[in-house]
């Protein structure tokens, strides 16, 4: 998993009204702001009565909003027999699977090499990987056949055995 930092900048209405109204001739009074779309509106009103002049513009009942449809991260392994199912060193569970197997046990392919096979190999099964899912399979199934090849023989196979 991709560890990332977020930055949460918090910045009071206040200070924006302020660099707002230092930069425009604006009515005194903030009457109301909200976020439509991605824009930050702020309404503003002359005490007189021009609020309800300006009220009576706005609309009531905007549009209801879509909600964006969240994407499917699951990958499609219809027809892949399973060689194992293992614990990375990430602590993840994860499900090690007979094509990457078969692809990857050649030590002599360049990690590019072994990156393009892995995104081929998740293509031909009707999906879209991306740079994350395609890195996931590789490093599992580097990973499990990094721990076959450090076991004896006989180990190995009674682990495979135990896994299934």
């Amino acid at each position: 998993m991709n560890e990332s930092v977020i930055t949460l900048v918090k910045i009071p209405i206040t200070e924006i009204e302020a660099w707002i109204r230092a930069r425009h001739d604006l009515p005194s009074v903030l009457s109301e702001f909200r976020i439509e779309d991605n824009s930050l509106v702020l309404y503003f009103y002359d005490k007189e009565g021009i609020f309800q002049e300006r009220e009576t513009q706005l609309p009531k009942n905007p549009a209801p909003k879509r909600r964006i449809q969240k994407k499917r991260n699951r990958m499609k392994t219809r027809g892949w027999n399973t060689v194992a199912r293992i614990t990375n060193s990430k602590d993840q569970k994860c499900t090690i699977y007979e094509p990457f197997v078969k692809a990857l046990q050649n030590p002599t392919l360049t990690l590019e090499e072994q990156k393009k096979l892995v995104e081929e190999i998740l293509r031909t099964n009707k999906n879209k990987p991306s740079e994350d899912s395609i890195r996931y399979y590789l490093e599992n199934t580097l990973e499990y056949l990094k721990g076959i090849k450090e076991k004896p023989e006989s180990q190995s196979d009674q682990v495979l055995t135990d896994k299934l």
